[in-house]
């Protein structure tokens, strides 16, 4: 997903200081993994400043990055930001060697850094500026985040990220992100304004699938509930055809309301649920129990609405009771269980579990997180079992495969059919896939658990007398799925010949699953029998089309006599680098009898004024100036002004 903290720094440097700053941003994950074309960039942009937004999960990028921009240019000099900067100490942070840090929100910093930092040169600046924001700032003052510098990733994944609010007013022991000022405060945006940039992002990049990326979309509070319901009223009005996901907590869970949120689109939520066992919640400064959870999870589960679990099975203090109070509850309840029994505590410095925590480095000590022992040995125990299990045993079982795959599809595909007209048959099929596989689960669950209560048990001896029992029920919850699959296929393809182009593009969605039976070609299949004309939603998703008639289609989609889909076409053969298209098109255009529209005719030019360039000049233009998205490490940088009207670059 796209980095709107970045995007909304760039949007606030732009706004500030957009008289005398350009601002571009370059996403490393999303085009340039291997950091490969950094020195062309540099090259291309001669930037003053370069800056990195870094969390624990990029750092060792972050330093690698940071070390081959200083080897480009010496005389550029480095601002960091971010999670991690804002959590480290100045020491933690000297192997980026950076000029600038800035801790905490940066829309406001960011602007006073970059004029700190024009009034001397590297030379003359004698030690790290350090800038702060203690204080929480206005979330409704902000501009929007810059999102034309984001079209690759708005273009190429079928979810755009959006955030209605910051902050969270909670404690967990084990969170180390920071809050604004030291106060925990939740700060939602006006929603309104919400559903409005919304409204924006669709009409301009026709995204039809949205993730909060709020800590908290909503609250147990009357005041948030209300929000929350305000906002699913302005969607039925104003995005009738769209979904969403976000995070909550179980306790904000309401049948009644997350009954109408389902009929907006909601179709999936993220819960932090870590654990069933009450001890470890208290331990984890949770404030919620264990009731809470089962009941959060029965009202999704009713509703349909994915569950994605975050869950915490081991940390240093784990005891085997812990282990059984949760398994007990895994075994009575429907919920995607097996995974999270394999999933240990990361120790983020700058969380409270940190402090408590002594540190064991065992190999290479990690940036901003602490390593650590289980201190119960017999617990020691249970976690090596699960790592042989998941590592050494599952991954050859074909059934237990299979199912993996199966029911990441059926999860992917499900929130396009919420609140539709064959909904309660593709759930039927749904919760019969699960039943079986639950079932599976629940064998494995069971050796597990005889392992953690017996210490001399091994789960590679039991394994071997329960395996055919298990991959039974994962097949019989895989012969459901097929079910599922062979009726959403058909309800996809219907849906894209009848409904209206906003039902369309939705269900095109449905086509980018990872699934053998679901993919564009089915759809351009389709298109070619007469009955429906989706030519400009096609142009659209073929961004996403990785099959082996790319010129077939592309040729269709131009010579359909249609500019609205013509020029969408263009536009998927630049953000897929397909050159070809550019002589297609210009030779389609060539052959029309009509006048061709002005949309049509600049994004041609556009084009025309793309191919040929180097990497990052390809990139950088069209972005339009710019472009930005989440990725392992992520840049910003500025020129040295080359007039009086010319100041510095953000890059």
């Amino acid at each position: 997903m796209e980095n709107l903290g970045l995007a909304s720094v760039a949007a606030a440097v732009r706004q500030q200081l957009g008289d005398t700053h350009e601002v571009h941003l370059w996403d490393c994950s999303l085009i340039d993994p291997s950091a490969h074309y950094i020195p062309a960039l540099l090259r291309s942009l001669t930037p003053d400043y370069v800056g990195l937004t870094l969390s624990t999960m990029n750092a060792e990028h972050g330093v690698r990055i940071a070390k081959q921009i200083r080897q480009c240019d010496a005389g550029i000099r480095l601002l960091l930001g971010g999670i991690l900067p804002t959590t480290l100490t100045t020491e933690d942070l000297a192997c980026f060697q950076p000029d600038a840090i800035v801790r905490g929100e940066g829309e406001v910093l960011t602007p006073r850094v970059l004029t700190a930092l024009d009034a001397v040169t590297r030379w003359e600046q004698a030690e790290v500026l350090e800038f702060l924001q203690d204080q929480p700032l206005d979330v409704d003052t902000l501009p929007w985040p810059a999102r034309d510098m984001l079209p690759w990733q708005l273009r190429l994944h079928p979810q755009t990220s959006i955030a209605a609010s910051r902050g969270c007013p909670h404690n967990c022991s084990f969170c180390s992100i920071p809050q604004a000022g030291g106060k925990r405060l939740w700060r939602p945006r006006d929603i309104e304004d919400v559903v409005a940039e919304m409204q924006a992002v669709y009409q301009r990049y026709h995204c039809a699938h949205f993730y909060f990326v709020d800590d908290n979309f909503l609250l147990d509070t009357p005041r948030s509930q209300q929000r929350a319901e305000r906002f699913a009223t302005l969607v039925l009005e104003k995005l009738p055809d769209i979904r969403f996901g976000f995070m909550c907590r179980s306790a904000a869970v309401r049948a009644p309301l997350f009954k109408l949120l389902k009929k907006a689109g909601l179709a999936g939520v993220f819960l932090g649920i870590e654990s069933f066992s009450q001890p470890v919640l208290d331990r984890y400064r949770k404030q919620e129990t264990v009731e809470e959870h089962l009941e959060a999870i029965a009202i999704l589960n009713d509703l349909g609405i994915v569950i994605n679990p975050g869950f915490i099975f081991f940390d240093p203090w784990t005891r085997t009771s812990e282990i059984n109070e949760t398994i007990n509850v895994m075994k009575r309840i429907q919920f995607q269980s097996l995974e999270s029994i394999n999933s240990r505590l990361t120790c983020y410095v700058g969380s409270h579990v940190a402090e408590c925590v002594t540190e064991t480095v065992s190999g290479k000590r990690k940036i901003g997180i602490k390593d650590y022992v289980i201190e119960d040995a017999g617990v020691r125990n249970t976690f090596e079992q699960c790592c042989t299990l998941f590592y050494s045993i599952l991954p050859g079982v074909e059934s237990y495969n299979q199912y993996l795959n199966n029911r990441y599809c059926v999860g992917y595909m499900l929130p396009y059919f919420l609140n539709g007209e064959r909904e309660a048959l593709l759930m039927k099929y749904y919760r019969e896939s699960r039943a079986g596989w639950e079932k599976g689960d629940a064998i494995v669950i069971s050796l597990l658990q005889q392992c953690a209560n017996d210490v001399q048990l091994a789960i590679e001896e039991l394994w071997p007398q329960h395996c055919a029992a298990a991959e039974d029920c994962w097949r019989q919850g895989n012969e459901a799925s097929a079910r599922f699959f062979r009726l959403a296929h058909i309800v996809a393809v219907n849906h894209m010949k009848r409904g209206k182009s906003s039902l369309s593009r939705l269900m095109a969605l449905v086509f980018t699953t990872p699934h053998k039976d679901f993919n564009l070609d089915v759809l351009f299949a389709a298109e070619t029998d007469g009955k429906r004309d989706n030519a400009a939603v096609l142009a659209e998703m073929m961004l996403q089309y990785r099959g082996s008639q790319t010129e077939t289609y592309f040729h269709y989609l131009l010579s359909h006599n249609d500019d609205a889909a013509a020029a969408a076409a263009v536009e998927a053969a630049l953000h897929t680098c397909h050159a070809p298209v550019l002589a297609l098109a210009q030779a389609c255009v060539e052959k029309r009898h009509t006048a061709v529209s002005q949309a049509l005719t600049a994004k041609l030019a556009q084009a025309k004024a793309l191919i040929g360039l180097g990497f990052p000049e390809y990139v950088l233009g069209l972005a339009q100036g710019g472009l930005a998205a989440q990725g392992p490490a992520r840049h910003l940088a500025v020129k040295r002004p080359t007039s009086a009207s010319a100041k510095p670059a953000l890059t």
